[in-house]
């Protein structure tokens, strides 16, 4: 529901606990797919072993389907966001699903206003440092670095804006993100599942070996979080 032409203080504080959220979540755990019904098991495993931050892409199947049925199934304490956000027009049906928070590897023109109407934590896609101080400037209180593999750590020093590195994201390179600065980060199929596109009710690879490795970077989060 819109609040009309400016955000109203209650709004602005929704947001911002949604950010501190994200952060003490520590991963967005992306779901893209074209099994609506394996996705939404998917985000029920991973909420199970602990992601409290989901995030389901708009060029999923059924993609607003399947978030409205993970914010019915899911506990408030588990964030759900929309991501692949490539137009304003977007946000408000995906405030109608339920989303927190919405993500875009690029930065649509409107964006951010049309995300803080809808009380939504605007989070757009910048390539390059050009891009994100035009994000910052225009409103961003946060960016999405896409793809990560674009950027350098040494790019980001000095950097006062919140940032999420989204795109191409392994076990291996979570702790120098971390290390660098990293508000959280943003990982697909290398947290969720190579096989979010497939038919049949389960894959082997799934239960034999990613979902060890997505409890393996949840712990991996929880040393972390136990250590700073």
């Amino acid at each position: 529901m819109r609040i009309g032409p400016s955000q109203s203080g209650e709004g602005m504080r929704s947001q911002s606990a949604t950010m501190n959220r994200l952060r003490q979540a520590g991963v967005i755990a992306i779901l893209r797919g074209q099994n609506p019904a394996r996705m939404f098991q998917r985000g029920i495993d991973l909420a199970e072993i602990g992601y409290t931050a989901i995030e389901v892409t708009l060029d999923s199947k059924n993609a607003l389907e399947t978030i409205e049925n993970l914010r019915s199934a899911l506990d408030e304490s588990i964030l759900i966001g929309a991501g692949t956000v490539l137009n304003p027009q977007q946000i408000e049906s995906c405030a109608k699903a339920g989303v927190a928070f919405a993500l875009s590897p690029i930065f649509p023109d409107g964006m951010i206003e049309e995300c803080h109407l809808n009380n939504i934590v605007a989070i757009p896609g910048v390539s390059n440092i050009a891009e994100l101080r035009i994000a910052q400037n225009a409103g961003a209180e946060i960016v999405k670095l896409f793809p990560s593999t674009a950027w350098t750590l040494e790019q980001l020093e000095g950097v006062e804006i919140p940032w999420i590195p989204v795109g191409g994201i392994e076990y291996d390179s979570i702790g120098p993100w971390f290390e660098a600065g990293a508000w959280c980060i943003g990982m697909g199929a290398n947290l969720c599942g190579s096989d979010l596109s497939q038919e049949g009710e389960g894959h082997p690879d799934w239960v034999r070996v990613e979902a060890q490795l997505a409890r393996d970077i949840f712990m991996e989060l929880q040393r972390r979080h136990n250590t700073t």
